[in-house]
């Protein structure tokens, strides 16, 4: 989404929670009870503490709720729905919410600017925003409230509790992420002292009332009851409203359970599951070798999820594993799952990355390894017992630092990381990108991005990896599979980063035959879309809309992962949801084939001498 788009949902976002928290509930409560003007009473106010004093405790905590959603549901909601629908949100939008929904509850378009002082909506909003502060904030209101029964006075000091939790206890208050609720927060305390001096200054002279907690206030003498006429009128309203949101919730019920489903040329895709994780962005994943378990890895929170996958195909509880550093690569072992870990903030200058294994329990397996300075990537061999470490080393601008090196780490039958059995470096300036593994595991490809080509290795060498040469990137931007000659294949990477996996045909399907890539599967970012293209030629079959909550919006996928005897394919969004979808056939492959592809365009035997190799 481009700044100027997102700039205008915010700003769209903020007036409607301005609208939303400008609804005066301690007035319209009033004046439906009474059929008098809240205003007219007490202190004039029209929030809690005014009705609570004309119509007792019990409506004022009524309307303590109602005025603290106005504050909650916009703040937490709003960058829900826009995540779910549009596939992001801007990071400071929830903080702009809550602001514009106390600026509406204290200035109400709706009565002429003048509305309440902001306490319950601005609990509302904190709630929404730091729940932990927020506990805090509410016990030291409870408790004055409860001692002196003076809610300004409770008000202040619960807002005091909560500026300095944040102060305090959280560990860097005004680093960017921090920063704007920090401001915020300071912020309604100064808000809240404006609005309350008034009451302060009664409180020093005695003459501030206190809430009532055991009887209602006669407001004044010959109010008449309220007609039938009118009562009934409500009745009929809220039944009809009460309908109309069972009869949209059934809609939209209905439109979220429906199985999203594509056909591909002789392929089905079908969603069979979607979990949402609760974290932002879901950077790498991958199955187990049984693929009966999925793991993932969140960059941001520092953590690795794994979801178990039933016999129905579904996805089971999860498991989160925190780790100390990013998470960049995750790869299936024997046993479990091996990550690749950077060391966070500022540390990763000056320490290197490691290596740790998992089981697919989450637990840890034998000790992490460390690895050069930089992680990129990594891959582990076809037996299971090597992991191939790609390090980016001084190309990260940082000449100090060791050559980009390819570490091969051995591998223990539990999974566990043992020594590291060699180091293949090289003196390229381009930062090495990615790194990909042919089908046999003899051979990779580390992208070089910045370049638009690729450092071919020989992984079978003896007595260790061996460079090759560079080839460049494959036209276009669906990875292509191309053939070593030697029969192996590889997917080779376009200049535009594709995240792709290779399908074979099922065994048997055409009798024996060597290995070789017959589909490839894509991610389509912007598009949010599972695609599937012929390998031999390329051409697109067909896709998958990737949707959000409820089958609406996008959800803007990055990564995938194939568990081929399964035909599973798991999809990582950068709205925190993974996607396991079915690939079946529906279709004989009869009568599909076309002639194998060398047309110069990419390199048959790019291992060793392709037409394009330098």
């Amino acid at each position: 989404m481009n700044p100027g788009t997102q700039i205008a949902i915010s700003v769209c976002a903020m007036i409607a929670a301005y609208l939303a928290g400008a609804i005066p509930f301690g007035y319209l409560l009033v004046r439906w009870l009474k059929g008098i003007d809240v205003r007219t009473l007490g202190s004039g106010n029209v929030g809690a503490t005014n009705v609570g004093r004309a119509l007792g405790f019990r409506f004022f905590l009524l309307v303590l709720a109602f005025d603290a959603l106005k504050g909650f549901l916009p703040t937490w909601g709003v960058p829900r729905l826009l995540t779910a629908t549009i596939g992001s949100s801007a990071v400071d939008l929830p903080v702009g919410l809550a602001v514009a929904a106390i600026v509406g509850h204290s200035f109400p378009i709706y009565l002429g600017f003048k509305g309440g002082k902001g306490v319950a909506t601005s609990l509302g909003s904190i709630l929404a925003l730091d729940p932990i502060a927020s506990l805090a904030a509410i016990a030291v209101f409870l408790v004055s409230f409860a001692i002196w029964r003076y809610v300004s006075l409770a008000s202040l000091l619960g807002g005091l509790a909560f500026v300095l939790d944040r102060l305090f206890w959280v560990g860097a208050p005004f680093v960017r992420e921090n920063r704007a609720l920090t401001v915020f927060s300071v912020g309604i305390l100064t808000l809240l002292l404006v609005r309350h001096r008034a009451n302060l200054k009664r409180i020093l002279a005695g003459t501030e009332p206190k809430v009532n907690l055991r009887k209602k206030r006669e407001i004044a003498a010959g109010d008449a009851p309220r007609s039938g006429r009118a009562s009934t009128r409500w009745i009929v309203a809220a039944a009809l409203g009460v309908g109309l949101l069972g009869a949209v919730g059934l809609i939209l019920e209905r439109h979220a359970r429906a199985r999203i489903e594509a056909n591909a040329g002789p392929w089905n895709l079908r969603e069979c599951d979607r979990a949402l994780t609760g974290l932002q962005r879901i950077d790498r994943i991958t199955f187990d070798r049984t693929g009966s378990w999925v793991a993932a890895t969140c960059p941001r929170y520092e953590r690795v999820v794994i979801y178990p996958v039933d016999a129905q195909k579904r996805l089971g509880p999860v498991r989160e594993v925190e780790l100390d550093g990013r998470p960049l690569a995750i790869a299936a072992t024997r046993r479990g799952f091996v990550v690749l870990v950077q060391p966070g903030g500022d540390e990763r200058h000056v320490e290197p990355g490691w290596i740790e294994s998992l089981d697919c329990a989450g637990n840890r397996v034998g000790d992490r390894v460390r690895t050069s300075f930089y992680p990129r990537d990594l891959a582990v061999s076809r037996d299971g017992m090597r992991v191939f470490v790609l390090c980016a080393g001084r190309t990260e601008g940082d000449a100090k630092k060791p050559a980009p090196s390819l570490e091969t780490v051995a591998l223990a039958e539990s999974g566990a990381p043992g020594r590291v059995l060699d180091r293949l470096e090289w003196n390229d300036p381009e930062p090495p990108g990615r790194l990909i593994l042919s089908q046999s595991g003899a051979a990779a490809l580390v992208t070089l991005p910045s370049a638009g080509e690729s450092l071919a290795i020989d992984l079978a060498s003896a007595p260790g990896p061996k460079r090759l040469r560079r080839l460049p990137c494959a036209e276009g931007d669906t990875p292509f599979p191309s053939d070593s000659g030697e029969g192996d294949w590889i997917l080779l990477p376009t200049a535009v980063v594709t995240p792709a996996v290779g399908v074979d045909l099922p065994a048997g399907a055409e009798g024996a035959r060597a290995p070789r890539c017959d589909y490839v599967l894509t991610v389509r970012e912007q598009e949010s879309v599972l695609e599937i293209a012929r390998a031999r030629p390329l051409v697109p079959l067909g896709s998958m809309p990737l949707l959000g909550a409820l089958n609406m919006g996008r959800t803007r996928p990055i990564d995938l992962a194939i568990a081929r005897e399964q035909g599973l394919v798991a999809v990582a969004t950068r709205s925190g949801a993974i996607h396991l979808v079915e690939l079946s056939r529906r279709l004989p492959e009869g009568g599909m084939r076309s002639p194998v592809r060398d047309d110069g365009v990419v390199p048959a035997g790019w291992l060793h001498d392709g037409t394009k190799a330098r």
